[in-house]
């Protein structure tokens, strides 16, 4: 028979609990949706694009902000202090970059470098920060979470180190979402691909001998250059 104590959650604790459940589905289960979403499907449909930003805006905005809330206020209920360890540092700096990836991925799609835009150029340099920054982001958050449940959860609750489950976890998630996206790299010679006949098909549009068999409509862009 067990004569175990145990002692129930104060407050601030719970708020830390729903603060991590809300970040790790936001900024681990959403994010990385999204950028696999966009690496799969890009090449195949122009849908790509609403899907990515229903994952990476609709879906992960709402559920980082409450989740960043909830940790502010679990912070104001324990009385820890300000932003004096590298938890809290990170997750400020990890929030901001997250703004700034969303606002930056809302310019490139809607302000496009007019040769890319007609289909004429190649694919700006903007475009691929955003995909590498994206990422960096996601490689961030992971090593975010795992400061929460190793670190930031033992100190300031002094219950001790969560349990293994929780670390054996992270490891496979984060394994199984790098094999996922290294996989789906195949796609990009397929992408090149397009946008090189996309290319191609405008530059034979506008060649002279083409111009009085050409049609006044804009020519089609493949899928992954909305």
């Amino acid at each position: 028979m067990s004569t175990g104590i145990v002692i129930p959650l104060v407050p601030f604790e719970k708020y830390i609990i729903a603060h991590a459940i809300f970040c790790v589905i936001g900024f681990l289960g959403f994010l990385p949706l999204g950028a696999l979403l966009a690496r799969y499907t890009r090449t195949y449909t122009p849908a790509w694009f609403t899907a990515h930003w229903i994952c990476q805006l609709a879906l992960a905005g709402p559920t980082i902000i409450i989740g960043v809330a909830l940790g502010i206020h679990a912070v104001n209920l324990s009385e820890s202090g300000p932003v004096n360890d590298v938890h809290k540092r990170w997750g400020i700096a990890i929030f901001v970059l997250y703004l700034l990836q969303v606002g930056g991925g809302l310019t490139i799609h809607y302000v496009k470098p007019g040769a890319w835009a007609s289909g004429r150029g190649r694919r700006p340099v903007q475009n691929y920060f955003h995909a590498v920054f994206g990422l960096l982001i996601i490689a961030f958050a992971m090593f975010q979470v795992r400061t929460g449940f190793r670190a930031e959860w033992p100190v300031q609750t002094g219950r001790g180190s969560v349990g293994n489950g929780a670390n054996g976890f992270w490891y496979f998630w984060i394994i199984f979402i790098t094999v996922l996206y290294f996989a789906g790299l195949g796609f990009v010679f397929r992408q090149f691909k397009q946008e090189r006949e996309a290319r191609r098909a405008v530059a034979m549009r506008d060649s002279p001998e083409m111009k009085p068999m050409s049609s006044p409509s804009e020519p089609s862009m493949p899928p992954q250059m909305a």
